[in-house]
């Protein structure tokens, strides 16, 4: 496996933004202490029409200018809960009509008894392949409301089938339990706008049991990290991968399995 890691050699500006990204974070407690439901709440409720919402009170504001590369925050959220036919990011877009590569690879190698949760399941087209292959214990959590919405309408059966929240990762992931799910599936932008202030990758790792399905742009987004070496810190092991040299621009697809027992 040690071949399919490709060396890359970034500039020191990136490479300092994905170092801080992925060890120079405050505890998980901070961000419970500062990101309430009310917030998570407020985001969930916004429309397009809305202003951006930066955390309150005064001290939270406070804090943010202090410490900005880590102070919690989930306002840039409010984009996708907004996102819409009329705006941006338009949910029938990510509607597609065959699997593409993440997906394909999940299929062949996960049984159909396995429980899986999309995160970020959008319009719901990655639920629809996994229902038509069989798997009825499914589940899904978006945060664009006019998305699920769609997913509704055009995929009726897989939406009554799977088990879908209208909800921020942060929020759902806090409430589920160890080890919940079998098969995780994340398809990209969703995780690369997850303000590093939340241990996004440490709590897929709680909440799975047994292999984690993942495409992302590692290093060419708001918040570069190094994906691959939280995951194998959280007791996952890399066992098959398509990664491109170009890690700016180009989308890796990531296949982990738990080895922890």
């Amino acid at each position: 496996m040690e071949s399919l890691l490709t060396d890359v050699r970034e500039p020191l500006t990136l490479r300092f933004l994905v170092f801080r990204n992925t060890y120079l974070m405050a505890p998980k407690w901070l961000f419970s202490l500062v990101v309430r439901q009310r917030d998570f709440d407020r985001i969930l409720a916004s429309r397009a029409t809305d202003p951006p919402s930066p955390p309150r009170p005064i001290w939270r504001r406070m804090g943010r200018a202090v410490m900005p590369w880590f102070w919690p925050r989930i306002w840039e959220a409010q984009r996708w809960v907004q996102a819409g036919e009329a705006t941006w990011w338009k949910p029938s877009g990510y509607q597609i009509d065959e699997p593409g590569p993440l997906m394909v690879r999940l299929l062949q190698e996960t049984p159909s008894t396995n429980s899986v949760i999309d995160l970020g399941c959008n319009s719901g087209s990655n639920l629809k392949f996994l229902h038509r292959a069989g798997f009825r214990r499914l589940y899904g959590v978006e945060a664009g409301f006019e998305a699920l919405e769609l997913f509704a309408r055009t995929y009726q059966e897989a939406w009554a089938c799977a088990e879908v929240r209208h909800d921020l990762f942060q929020h759902y992931l806090a409430v589920t339990a160890d080890r919940a799910f079998d098969t995780v599936h994340f398809n990209g932008v969703s995780i690369e706008l997850v303000h590093p202030s939340y241990p996004m990758v440490s709590e897929i790792c709680r909440v799975t049991a047994d292999s984690v399905f993942i495409s992302l742009t590692e290093h060419g987004h708001t918040y570069p990290r190094h994906y691959i070496r939280q995951f194998e810190s959280h007791g996952f092991r890399l066992v098959w991968c398509e990664r491109p040299v170009d890690l700016v621009n180009e989308s890796s697809i990531l296949h982990f399995v738990r080895i922890n027992g």
